[in-house]
């Protein structure tokens, strides 16, 4: 299979509503007008077509079963190669109470997104801001940036706070602060000393993150330039934000397929068949425009705007009127200089990273599980999950409490305090912390996400 060319196939036919009626019409024709040859049967980019209209891809999996096995070696082969991948998916973590915490995040959310986006989703631990604002304007924005107000430039001061920052995070979670994003409510390309920033990063972890710009085309050498100095550390990946139909066909004139086969084109464009998640502005758009049960957030862990001076640990969510950008926010708080931000840190694992349920001042299980229990078993069912257990009486007496909710007082009263978590309830107990099906959100949180 010609896999630079199969690519482009994708993104014109989900991108430009223009070949999508050529090919619908006559396939081998608007493949020649492309000038693309994927190298693979015509029945099968058909196929492929119908699945993303329809967003049903079970016929695919039935029918080609040799042409999918290929793709999924290819793109296995290009994630296990990438080291900002393996930080993120592996176990690298060098801090065990903060690797638990997001271990239990990711089974949460496994309950209630949608699994095909979720197998597919990074999960990094630290995201930089190295700005306030974003020059994009887009109006599906997901996290509603502000128009751009300020850049973090690359100073003898900022250098400073910046190598120090990175020092810490590098000491506190080990390789896993590898697995990191510079930008979240910006636009990288709109700082201009971004490279150095990436040179820092690259120094202090020894992996080149990737990126995600609305912008490609604004410089079209800075692109080229930045993507070669990422493929130089190993890093072949960056994403480009495409937001007009137009836009996209001027990228496709700057970059042939085979420059950008290892690129990815997130297609915003009116005219593509790709949704948002209802999250930000988004939320603003017709709901057949939008993705259910989906989040753009993917960063469980700390959120960190170095103009702004301030650290925020969040973990994705679906979104909702509560959480309106697809994540919850545990906390935030500023810092001055790198040792108040590990002061800061500190008390955040603390206070949030507790080491097992019995730290917990109130147990509850979520609202998305609904419990039914019969003939001394329980089930537990979300929208995508369904976790079933042989219980005892008591612990078929705990679920139901838990499913109300009960104070550590109630607890102690109720079920033998802190005796029961080494008694009969203490696995059941275990089992649910570990497969994050115990609330950790504090009751008594009433804070909303302040503005960007």
């Amino acid at each position: 299979m010609n896999f630079a060319d199969y690519k482009r196939f994708l993104e014109c036919y989900m991108g430009d509503d223009g070949f999508r009626e050529r090919f619908d019409r006559a396939p081998e024709a608007a493949l020649r007008e492309a000038a693309l040859s994927p190298e693979c049967p015509v029945e099968f980019l058909q196929a492929i077509a119908a699945g993303c209209r329809s967003y049903n891809f079970r016929p695919v999996l039935e029918r080609f079963p040799a042409e999918l096995a290929e793709l999924r070696n290819f793109a296995a082969a290009l994630e296990e190669s990438n080291p900002f991948t393996v930080r993120c998916r592996s176990a690298c973590g060098g801090n065990a109470r903060f690797e638990a915490w997001r271990e239990r995040r990711r089974r949460a959310n496994r309950a209630v997104l949608q699994p095909l986006y979720f197998d597919r989703s990074f999960n990094i631990a630290v995201a930089y801001e190295l700005g306030v604002g974003c020059s994009g304007r887009c109006g599906f924005c997901c996290f509603d940036a502000p128009p751009l107000r300020e850049n973090f430039r690359y100073t003898p001061e900022n250098r400073e706070l910046w190598r120090g920052v990175l020092a810490l995070f590098r000491e506190l979670l080990g390789d896993r602060a590898g697995a990191a994003a510079l930008y979240w409510a910006t636009d990288p390309f709109d700082n201009p000393d971004l490279e150095k920033f990436y040179r820092d990063f690259y120094e202090l972890n020894q992996v080149w993150p990737p990126i995600t710009t609305r912008w490609p085309l604004r410089d079209p050498e800075r692109s080229r330039r930045f993507a070669g100095e990422g493929r130089e550390h190993g890093q072949p990946g960056c994403r480009f934000s495409v937001t007009e139909r137009g836009e996209l066909r001027r990228f496709f004139r700057e970059f042939s397929a085979e420059e950008a086969m290892d690129w990815s084109l997130v297609l915003n464009n009116p005219e593509s068949l790709n949704r948002y998640s209802a999250s930000g502005r988004a939320r603003q758009a017709e709901p057949q425009e939008c993705q259910e049960d989906t989040t753009s957030c993917c960063l469980s862990g700390f959120l960190v705007n170095l103009c702004r001076r301030s650290v925020r640990l969040v973990s994705p969510c679906v979104p909702d009127e509560a959480n309106p950008y697809g994540f919850h926010l545990w906390s935030e708080a500023s810092f001055r200089d790198a040792a108040e931000l590990e002061r800061v840190l500190g008390g955040m694992q603390e206070r949030f990273f507790p080491e097992g349920p019995e730290a917990l001042p109130f147990l509850r299980l979520p609202p998305v599980w609904n419990l039914e229990i019969a003939g001394g078993r329980a089930e537990l069912t979300s929208r995508y999950l369904v976790r079933r257990f042989e219980v005892s009486q008591q612990e078929a007496a705990l679920l139901e409490r838990l499913k109300r909710g009960l104070s550590r007082q109630e607890f102690d009263r109720e079920f033998g305090g802190e005796l029961a978590f080494f008694g009969k309830t203490h696995g059941l107990l275990e089992t649910l912390w570990k497969s994050g099906m115990l609330s950790e959100e504090e009751e008594s949180w009433t804070g909303s996400i302040s503005l960007w």
